[in-house]
């Protein structure tokens, strides 16, 4: 299989966007609906335990031979069979999370923006287009995630920035627990699962020059995008007090409708519109590239392109599986983000045991 290098900057924008995008869904809300004016503290209680994804993954590489990615390393500590069964869950994820987020995006337009659009042709507008970008590579993908990073953060902080100035609840995180101090930790727990997609580490890091810089590049990613899933739930729960915060179905576009920057500059949402469909296309093409790349190298093919068009079709059809919006959204909160933490931290913590133990045994 031929492959080229990329950079900590390339690496870094991938897994930030790649995790930021749910920001631009009800991911406020449902961590409202779970802790209440507490929902900050689930986030951030996410976010300190998001390093024992990219520890599992790294012990993972580490314990395959040079050059391994998460897929071939995973194979190579547990062996064709049983390393196929986790291959196949990490699959999952990614397909899981390529159509619910295909679903969820489509419905936003639909409910939100193009009302008079059918929702069968946002759903082949945005995946016919994100598979393209995917087909054009990693590399590829790489630099445009760094080109657009800023742009994209630029226009979270101006969303944010701007509700605050619109309105401002003093007393939004009152009171502290929220729903319940040992409801809101469990929850702190669960939702680690926020971070599931820091796998993408395993397809990318290997592709770096110098294993020195793997470190890096996962720490920024890991810091900024924390960053910025904290402050858009604090925020938005300061904008928009709870229970109130409850019932919006899209709550950053929804605080982008209400900001007034004067009285001349008001529904500045259609300025960050295109950003955030940017945002929803490099997500999807990036879930799409790793679908592919993960049956690839199960398969043993030497190529991942030929896979993408086949999967893209099937992930249509996935796609319009949900009854409704709100079906979809459950699908998110009660399956991916309840238990993908079991794939994402679990299995790759796992897996470093096991290889850990054989080089161990193997050692005279």
């Amino acid at each position: 299989m031929r492959t080229h290098h990329i950079g900590v900057r390339e690496v870094a924008s991938i897994g930030i966007i790649f995790i930021i995008t749910k920001i631009f869904l009800p991911l406020q809300r449902l961590l409202t609906d779970n802790g209440g004016t507490a929902a900050w503290i689930i986030i951030l209680i996410a976010g300190l335990l998001c390093p024992l994804i990219w520890w599992g993954v790294r012990g993972v590489l580490r314990n395959g031979t040079q050059g391994s990615t998460l897929i071939t390393a995973t194979e190579e500590i547990w062996g064709p069979y049983l390393g196929s069964m986790v291959n196949l869950a990490y699959f999952s994820l990614f397909f899981i999370i390529t159509f619910t987020v295909l679903r969820e995006f489509s419905e936003l337009l639909t409910s939100d923006i193009l009302l008079r659009t059918p929702l069968k042709v946002i759903l082949l507008s945005l995946l016919i287009t994100a598979a393209i970008v995917a087909y054009s590579g990693i590399e590829a993908m790489g630099r445009l995630c760094w080109l657009t990073i800023g742009l994209i953060i630029a226009s979270v902080f101006i969303t944010l920035v701007g509700g605050l100035m619109t309105h401002s609840e003093p007393n939004a995180l009152s009171p502290f627990w929220g729903t319940g101090r040992t409801h809101v930790l469990t929850m702190g727990i669960v939702k680690s699962s926020l971070f599931s997609e820091l796998l993408v580490l395993g397809f990318l890091v290997p592709r770096m020059r110098k294993t020195e810089e793997w470190g890096k590049a996962a720490w920024w990613c890991m810091a900024i995008s924390s960053i910025v899933l904290f402050s858009t739930t604090i925020v938005y729960l300061y904008v928009v007090p709870y229970p109130t915060a409850t019932r919006l179905n899209v709550p950053m576009f929804e605080i982008s409708r209400i900001i007034i920057f004067g009285r001349w500059i008001q529904r500045v949402e259609s300025l960050f519109l295109i950003v955030w469909l940017l945002c929803a296309v490099i997500k999807l093409s990036i879930a799409i590239y790793c679908c592919a790349s993960t049956l690839s190298q199960m398969l043993r093919l030497p190529r991942t392109q030929p896979l993408i068009i086949p999967l893209s079709i099937i992930i249509y059809s996935f796609a319009l599986l949900p009854a409704s919006e709100m079906a979809a959204v459950a699908w998110d909160r009660d399956i991916l983000r309840t238990y993908g933490s079991l794939i994402s931290v679990c299995l790759p913590m796992a897996t470093w045991l096991a290889g850990t133990v054989r080089r161990k045994w193997r050692q005279p």
